[in-house]
């Protein structure tokens, strides 16, 4: 990793730190007086890593970024087991949806290198396999299968919206 890709992706860490912990986490709507809809963002930052960063320091920069969350949101570890599972899952996301050819020794995971579409199934299913486990821990038992399955359908959507925000701004020009 280069100097300045070590620079960019420390920058993405604390700026997706700042926006979770103090704008983020402060959207949860519902009704009944229960929150259903929340929006992650900070998921983006596994995302972006480069697709050659080994598998442990991904692990662990997303163990950090989510213990740093829970330090913030007082969750007690919440966001850093289901960032650290979204981490642990990365690898297998990536290889259901290499390309035919695989993919380029160079290739970030990015709107530029792997298209579109690509992204947007890319980003899916890593904020899919994050918000179920985030919901599953937060509730701790499978006894409220439907609860979380209502908070992750509605809030897959309001997170793939805002990490698609998130990515445009953090795209880069070159």
């Amino acid at each position: 990793m280069t100097l300045a890709a070590f620079f960019s992706n420390f920058l993405r860490f604390v700026l997706l730190l700042l926006a979770q912990v103090f704008v983020l986490n402060q959207i949860a709507w519902g009704w009944g007086g229960r929150a259903y809809l929340f929006v992650f963002g900070y998921p983006l930052f596994v995302a972006l890593l480069p697709l050659r960063t080994p598998r442990p320091l991904v692990i662990g920069l997303s163990f950090l970024l989510g213990l740093s969350i829970d330090f913030f949101s007082e969750t007690l570890g919440l966001h850093a087991g289901a960032l650290t599972a979204t981490a642990y899952a990365r690898p297998l996301i990536l290889r259901s949806l290499r390309p035919r050819d695989g993919y380029n020794i160079k290739a970030r995971p990015s709107i530029a290198d792997l298209g579109t579409g690509w992204m947007a199934q890319y980003l899916t299913l890593l904020l899919l396999v994050h918000l179920l486990v985030f919901f599953l821990l937060q509730t701790f038992s499978i006894l409220f299968a439907g609860e979380i399955a209502i908070k992750t359908a509605l809030s897959l959507p309001a997170s793939l919206l805002t990490t698609g925000i998130f990515v445009l701004l953090f795209s880069s020009k070159t």
